[in-house]
């Protein structure tokens, strides 16, 4: 009966300690910079992110060549030229619905300058006087799902979620196609836009200070008609109990419809306790973006087999 005591006592104490060692871990983020992890807030948490990214572009028709453009219900063949010097501000809050789901909602602002330019609209004898801007409504509104497939369950294997987000608004007519020509002929109402990522996300922990993250999937929008992959790399590696270093990096990506190639962003997260994190970054855009996470309750526990379990005891 001893023997069976100290067994049961031992395996008891043994599965305490992993027990709390997992419900005070601290919480690792949800987000790395411009991608998703597969990491979820829990039953209860909640996150806030924000973003700043300036966005530049100038675009026009080659000089031999002149497009549609409809203006007031009539088309008359004009040379096209888009200019944008803003900011773009995308904000999202997200929610641990339940312990392996995330919903999060959220929209992208800007604020500065995005036109087309019509030239030779006026027709007058002085060709500083002949252009007609048209300011271009830039916003989105979106909503997205994260649902937890395999959580951290500390068995060597990488945790997988599945991700989508919806995405609606109006974008900017910044590319020309093969023709040289834009693809919205109405520059006057703006180009609104509508788009779908489904996105898989694994997140493999190795020892206690180093995660790796990656996130592939498909980019669909009604700008362009076409079908983008996209492809992401992260990784966190611990600098001390409290602060870890982040960086990843996005062949593609995209915010208000916008296309970004090639990048990468550098930041800090800081585990201010248990259940909380702040995280500041840099991106390559350039811009700067900023989170918060407050964690839910995540009861799922797995415990690892002790050499005891293989015993075959004498009763």
């Amino acid at each position: 009966m001893r023997l069976l005591y100290n067994f049961r006592f031992r395996h008891l104490l043994f599965s305490f300690c992993f027990i709390s060692s997992i419900l005070f871990e601290s919480l690792a983020g949800t987000q790395l910079g411009m991608m998703q992890t597969a990491d979820t807030l829990g039953k209860g948490g909640n996150s806030s992110q924000a973003s700043v990214l300036a966005y530049q572009k100038l675009v026009q028709n080659d000089n031999s060549v002149t497009q549609s453009t409809v203006i007031g219900n009539f088309a008359e063949q004009h040379q096209i030229k888009y200019r944008a010097k803003a900011i773009l501000l995308p904000l999202s809050l997200t929610f641990g619905i339940t312990e392996n789901v995330d919903l999060a909602i959220g929209g992208t602002y800007s604020v500065g300058q995005v036109s087309k330019e019509v030239a030779n609209f006026f027709q007058t004898d002085d060709p500083d006087k002949n252009t007609r801007v048209y300011p271009q409504p830039i916003f989105n509104g979106e909503i997205a799902v994260k649902y937890g497939i395999k959580p951290e369950s500390q068995d060597g294997l990488p945790a997988v979620a599945i991700f989508g987000r919806v995405l609606s608004g109006f974008t900017g007519d910044d590319r020309i196609n093969s023709d040289g020509e834009f693809q919205d002929q109405t520059p006057a109402d703006g180009m609104s836009f509508i788009a779908v990522e489904p996105q898989i996300l694994a997140t493999l922990n190795l020892g206690q200070a180093l995660r790796f993250h990656v996130a592939g999937g498909l980019h669909m929008s009604s700008k362009g008609l076409n079908i983008v992959p996209l492809l992401q790399l992260g990784a966190e590696f611990a600098l001390s109990d409290s602060i870890w270093a982040t960086v990843d990096f996005s062949r593609t990506a995209f915010v208000n419809g916008f296309r970004l190639d090639n990048i990468s962003s550098g930041g800090l997260r800081y585990d201010i306790s248990e259940n909380a994190t702040l995280s500041l970054s840099l991106t390559s855009k350039p811009g700067l973006q900023f989170s918060f996470n407050l964690g839910g309750n995540k009861e799922e526990v797995v415990i690892p087999k002790t050499p005891e379990d293989d015993m075959d005891l004498p009763f």
